[in-house]
């Protein structure tokens, strides 16, 4: 199949968007784990963008989304304020399975998959971006809270 410039450049615009949503999903996660106390992080925050390692991100989704979870229950624990739930635990654990289930090379399995895991995903990373808010209204273990500047980032 050949494809012409319009159809290539469609494709180029997506693959981007793609990236650019992906970058902003990241993005959240590392900022969610910064808010953390070291002491309770069971990963870096940086850890999060080995998930933009081709094929090692099916393998680092099971490591990384249960560190994930542990750090926030550990976090809410810690400042006394523990929450309902799993801390994200559950989606953490379907997420990088629906990828993996998506590998399968049954079409009907692959759409099926993949439209589980797109609504898997905006669920995990509105939670996320939810725990991190409740995150930096809390006060942290040295009685501190997050205290947003006078020009906010641009992806908070």
């Amino acid at each position: 199949m050949r494809f012409g410039a319009t159809e290539l450049l469609i494709i180029l615009i997506l693959c981007g968007g793609l990236v650019v949503l992906v970058v902003f999903y990241l993005k959240n996660l590392q900022d969610l784990l910064k808010e953390c106390d070291p002491k309770n992080r069971q990963v870096p925050p940086g850890n999060v963008w080995l998930m933009l390692i081709p094929l090692f991100n099916y393998v680092y989704g099971f490591i990384l989304y249960p560190k994930i979870s542990e750090t926030l229950r550990r976090e809410f624990e810690d400042r006394n304020s523990p929450q309902s739930g799993d801390y994200l635990k559950v989606l953490g654990i379907l997420m990088p399975s629906m990828n993996v289930a998506g590998l399968l090379p049954i079409p009907l399995i692959k759409v099926l998959v993949g439209l589980g895991g797109l609504v898997v995903f905006i669920m995990y990373w509105v939670q996320s971006a939810n725990m991190k808010n409740i995150l930096r209204s809390l006060p942290k273990g040295d009685g501190t809270t997050f205290i947003m500047s006078e020009k906010p980032d641009l992806l908070d």
